[in-house]
């Protein structure tokens, strides 16, 4: 098991229990590696690198580890929320979920057939289900050549997503010649690279004919941040389709997933601290040599520091302007946010919601998108979002029942736990504290109306607007779930820029994996499972993972 070094010693006192508690943990100290942030990337980079035999320190600013992974007692009393990350949508992909066993005795991991259902006013329904045929059903209601549409383009998407995108997703990113030479190899590839030459609008539009159907497709498409009319991005949507058809729910809350990769970490010799704000990134003659945490005023000196932090809190907070080079401060100093966030009610009620609805299945879906009645509607609403506005009378989001997969969450037998989440502005005209009340009991008449058996039976709720994600992590700044927003110039070997999306920086010793880093956000894991890879083989340590299998073909089919 390796051991980290102290760099001072202390002595025990046993009439001094406060004093040892404070000295516990030395003024400084030394690790091979030292990790800034203990979400799911930072966790994950730990896990690899204690198990290879390293020795590791995560450092986390919160009370828990975890990051997103959070599950917590919100609406207090007895009724616990998943706040931030809810679908887990590359269970099925992830490395770590197979190097580390979390499929089974460690986790368990719910994967309904109902994943993703709209609900409209009048009772209609359209549904998204694992099994194709089922939503070739569904769509059939509304449009027998949308049904038989979708049957012929899922079967392509499918492999899109598994032959190139998943395994991509864990391999350094390529420029854009190189992946454009690679992908013609194939038809798939080549099929892939005409996607990526429209917009999301174009892909449903020309693929289907149905309304109902079109505002489900885009809504599945562009929920997690890509902008309907651009270009450019398009070889995410077959992605982003398939995986809203793929969720998982980690039974127990989404912190159990955080809890299993910490076990892994400290099992394997790594040290966690937390409660531990990193204030400054050590340099020395121009190379990162640690970290210095403030409050405590302690060091942790390494070989490797990694964040899984934004670029601004990395790079200009910590490593400072001076000691950047020019090209990279002008990159950070260009780096757009998310153009929207999310607004989220959790409500607790006396009963699970039973919409009103023509398909029983919607009721039993992952998830549930409603007060969105056509395509126009849902563009009209993102608009608004963009500009800074939420109209009361025009706006819809995706709601989940989250005790109907997972009990555990309601202290109250019989109880019910859910939520409703919209897309919303951080810089909300009228601003968030003027305006949050109107806003909660709008969101609240929207459940209301979609689901009358829930009237009068509300125990309790609570609200988090896109302010008060950034006061939760102050690294997704202006409430960016994904420290940055999708767009062309943000995503593959540009994210965050050309120099660092490998995870390694122009800085040396210092390496950036959280989701501002390739391949980006929604828990994927890529980022840390690529900077573990980085910094195995730059301090020369012997990996004892492989690539999947799935990796090992991507890689013989376009690369060799």
């Amino acid at each position: 098991m390796p051991n980290f070094k102290y760099t001072s010693e202390f002595q025990y006192d046993p009439n001094n229990l406060y004093g040892h508690m404070q000295e516990e943990f030395p003024n400084k100290s030394e690790f091979d590696v030292v990790i800034i942030g203990g979400g799911p990337n930072g966790l994950i980079a730990g896990a690899y690198l204690s198990k290879a035999g390293l020795s590791v320190c995560v450092v986390e600013r919160r009370f828990e580890c975890g990051g997103g992974l959070a599950t917590e007692e919100n609406l207090y009393p007895c009724f616990s929320t998943n706040p931030h990350v809810l679908y887990h949508m590359m269970v099925d992909y992830m490395p770590a979920i197979r190097d580390f066993e979390l499929d089974g005795k460690a986790l368990t991991w719910i994967r309904p057939n109902a994943q993703t259902g709209i609900q409209f006013a009048d009772g209609s329904s359209v549904l998204l289900s694992r099994m194709a045929n089922d939503t070739k059903d569904s769509f059939s209601k509304y449009s027998q050549k949308d049904a038989n549409a979708f049957g012929r383009v899922i079967r392509d998407w499918r492999r899109i997503v598994d032959e190139i995108i998943a395994p991509s997703t864990y391999l350094p990113p390529m420029t854009p010649i190189e992946l454009t030479m690679a992908l013609q190899r194939t038809k798939i590839g080549q099929e892939l690279l005409e996607l990526g030459e429209k917009s999301p609008v174009q892909i449903i539009t020309e693929t289907f004919e149905n309304d109902k159907i079109r505002t489900l497709l885009l809504y599945t498409s562009c929920m997690w941040g890509l902008d309907p009319h651009e270009t450019g991005l398009g070889f995410m949507v077959p992605v982003l389709i398939d995986r809203a058809m793929h969720k998982c729910y980690c039974y127990g809350g989404s912190h159990k997933f955080g809890s299993a990769l910490a076990r892994q970490v400290v099992k394997n010799g790594g040290v966690i601290l937390e409660a531990a704000t990193v204030d400054k990134i050590i340099m020395e003659n121009g190379r990162a040599v640690g970290v210095h945490l403030a409050h405590e005023d302690r060091e942790i000196r390494a070989k490797a520091v990694m964040s899984t932090l934004d670029p601004h809190s990395t790079f200009l907070d910590m490593v400072g302007r001076e000691n950047l080079p020019p090209a990279l401060t002008s990159s950070v100093e260009g780096w757009a946010w998310d153009k929207w966030s999310f607004n989220t009610l959790h409500f607790a009620s006396d009963e699970a919601p039973m919409f009103k609805t023509d398909d029983r299945f919607i009721n039993d879906a992952f998830a549930t998108i409603i007060g969105i009645e056509s395509m126009d509607q849902l563009l009209a609403h993102w608009d608004n979002v963009v500009k800074g506005k939420i109209d009361l009378d025009n706006f819809g989001g995706h709601s989940t029942c989250q005790s109907r997969f997972d009990p555990t969450l309601s202290d109250r037998p019989g109880k019910h736990v859910s939520m409703l989440q919209i897309h919303a502005p951080y810089g909300l005209e009228g601003g968030w504290v003027n305006r949050r009340e109107e806003i909660k009991e709008a969101m609240l008449e929207k459940v209301l109306r979609a689901a009358p058996n829930l009237r009068g039976k509300i125990i309790s709720t609570i609200m988090e607007d896109p302010e008060e994600i950034e006061i939760r992590f102050p690294n997704m700044r202006r409430g960016s779930i994904k420290h940055g927003d999708y767009r062309p110039l943000q995503m593959g070997c540009y994210r965050p820029n050309q120099d660092c999306s490998s995870t390694r920086t122009p800085i040396e010793g210092l390496y950036v994996c959280g989701v501002s880093t390739f391949p980006g956000g929604l828990v994927l894991g890529g980022p840390g499972y690529i900077g573990a890879n980085m910094v195995a083989e730059d301090l020369s340590v012997q990996k004892w993972w492989k690539p999947t299998p799935v990796m090992e073909k991507y890689l013989k089919t376009y690369f060799d």
